[in-house]
């Protein structure tokens, strides 16, 4: 196969001077200089120059030439340099081995701070050998940069009229999936940004995936351990909704390829292929065994790992958790596809549980704190997502009631927040759900790198996500009365309280995606996306005669 270039062409952008590439710059003053030091020596003989000043013309020109070589040598460093710069490498400490890796630490995440744990699951899978490899798409299935290109296109377009440029639209609204961004704009008739707010994964993990160049990735294919194929459903379904463009067969062509290559009979594949937060490995097909649920994606700056709670030590802490300025925020629509039955309550009751006025004038109050309920009317478009996420960080409890989906972005977007998500939970033999009052929707199937997820094998690997909630006993709560008297009891026991906090402080990082210069730099979602996909490999999807040579992977 191919040797791969360091940089892809289409990322290079080489410098310019005056509207010539530096490249362009160099030759002339090549051949410019070349022709001065040539000439110089002519010209000293046509005109009987002898000695010291043909010396000095003569070495003029050769000296000139070098400092042309030097110039075009240090022009072109300082652009690959720059490219370079902008492309996800890894930084200080490693993924691969000891506890100082990123893959130690997140697997100490996920074991819940556990150490022991933590190294015993590491001896007995060691990631020395870890490396992915991205494979390219068959002709036919549009790129990554097709599909965001189309959806920018497509967005400024129905929103020309607001602004003077694309630029401008991007810089208010943000791309699609490149950059760490914060929309400063968002309004109702944006469809452009309540797209982005929850179908921008598949492609934002993809750009990582497929950007990154590191010790972790390969670009031989029999060196990998996990092969990723970057197939944007999720974005390629928006593109359709804006330009009409859409490839009926695109799913297809993509399967009739992987049969092809055997690529789609190998266990160690992991399709981006998304509807909802979940990715498919070794099958196209949604629902069922092979997925892998992920967490919802948040460009905005102070959720990167590097920012926020996670930098912060545990004075900073202090003080962001005693700065809470209402005790409950909530921001939802009554209206769900499916049983909206706590939402609705919730709603229509708020002034019986906060005070009267709660919703029209926020003169709600819990616990002698404000609290704050602004009920999305217009199809549930979310009006200034800056504003929503500081009011989550303002406040002590986000309620999290059920929606469309089985999790939510709003549950991620509040525990990035520092925000207790309080959640309606149905207790079963099974296990405990946040959304259905049936087996069949526990959060170790549903939510991502949940406790129980990693099979029975490994019963305490996985987030224990009672530590980073308030549970509602949606049998002795569903109509809502008790709620004001059980956040109250947390309210009254500081301690505990903190607790709680300090628990979402540290594993919050795991449903953050490093991008940009974070990216494959701290344990975050990403890196807990490749622990559990390799543990997929190693333990669920691959048979025992094979699984010691995938560990040396």
């Amino acid at each position: 196969m191919p040797v791969p270039q360091t940089v892809e062409e289409k990322n290079i952008i080489t410098p310019r001077v005056n509207g010539f590439s530096y490249d362009t710059v160099s030759l002339i003053l090549f051949v410019s200089l070349a022709a001065t030091a040539l000439c110089g020596r002519g010209v000293s003989r046509a005109l009987g120059v002898k000695g010291g000043y043909f010396v000095i013309i003569y070495g003029f020109g050769l000296l000139s030439l070098l400092c042309a070589g030097v110039f075009h040598r240090s022009m072109m460093d300082d652009s690959l340099q720059r490219i370079i710069s902008d492309l996800p490498v890894e930084k200080s400490g490693s993924y691969i081995g000891d506890k100082n890796s990123i893959f130690y630490n997140t697997i100490e995440l996920l074991f819940m701070g556990n150490k022991t744990l933590a190294s015993e699951y590491l001896a007995k899978n060691p990631f020395e050998n870890f490396k992915y490899y991205t494979h390219d798409l068959p002709a036919g299935v549009a790129s990554i940069d097709e599909i965001t290109d189309c959806l920018e296109d497509g967005g400024y377009g129905k929103e020309r009229s607001a602004f003077n440029d694309k630029s401008q639209f991007l810089l208010n609204l943000c791309d699609w999936s490149q950059s760490i961004c914060n929309p400063t704009t968002h309004t109702h008739g944006s469809q452009y940004s309540t797209y982005r707010l929850n179908n921008n994964m598949d492609a934002s993990i993809a750009r990582l995936f497929t950007s990154y160049r590191g010790k972790i990735r390969t670009f031989n294919e029999t060196e990998a351990t996990i092969k990723i194929v970057p197939f944007l459903a999720a974005s390629n379904y928006r593109c359709s909704q804006f330009n009409k463009r859409r490839n009926d067969n695109s799913t297809d062509i993509l399967l009739d390829e992987h049969k092809r290559s055997k690529l789609f009979y190998d266990p160690a594949t992991l399709y981006l292929f998304m509807r909802g937060p979940a990715l498919n490995c070794n099958k196209l097909a949604s629902g069922g065994p092979g997925q892998l649920v992920v967490p919802y994606v948040n460009t905005n700056a102070e959720y990167q790992p590097d920012k926020l709670m996670f930098s912060m030590n545990s004075d900073e802490l202090d003080q962001f958790f005693s700065s809470k300025k209402y005790a409950l925020s909530a921001v939802f629509g009554k209206k769900i596809s499916g049983n909206g039955y706590a939402r609705i309550q919730f709603v229509d009751k708020a002034d019986k549980l906060f005070g009267n006025g709660t919703i029209e004038s926020n003169n709600g109050t819990l616990g002698k704190m404000p609290v704050h309920i602004r009920v999305m009317q217009h199809k549930r478009k979310m009006v200034g997502e800056a504003e929503t996420m500081q009011q989550y960080r303002d406040s002590v409890f986000c309620p999290v009631f059920r929606g469309d989906e089985p999790n939510q972005k709003r549950f991620f977007d509040a525990l990035l927040s520092g925000c207790i998500p309080v959640v309606m939970a149905h207790y079963y033999r099974e296990g405990t759900s946040y959304f259905a009052p049936a087996p069949g929707a526990e959060n170790r199937r549903v939510y991502p790198w949940a406790k129980g997820s990693f099979g029975e094998k490994f019963p305490e690997m996985g987030v224990d996500y009672s530590k980073l909630v308030v549970e509602i006993n949606e049998t002795d709560c569903g109509a809502m009365d008790c709620l004001p008297g059980k956040l109250e009891k947390w309210l009254n026991d500081p301690e505990a309280l903190r607790q709680k906090q300090l628990d979402i402080a540290k594993y919050a990082r795991l449903f953050s995606y490093g991008m940009q210069q974070n990216a494959f730099t701290y344990a975050d979602a990403m890196s807990a996306l490749l622990v559990r996909a390799r543990h997929y490999v190693i333990h669920e999807a691959v048979s025992s005669t094979t699984k010691s040579e995938m560990i040396n992977h």
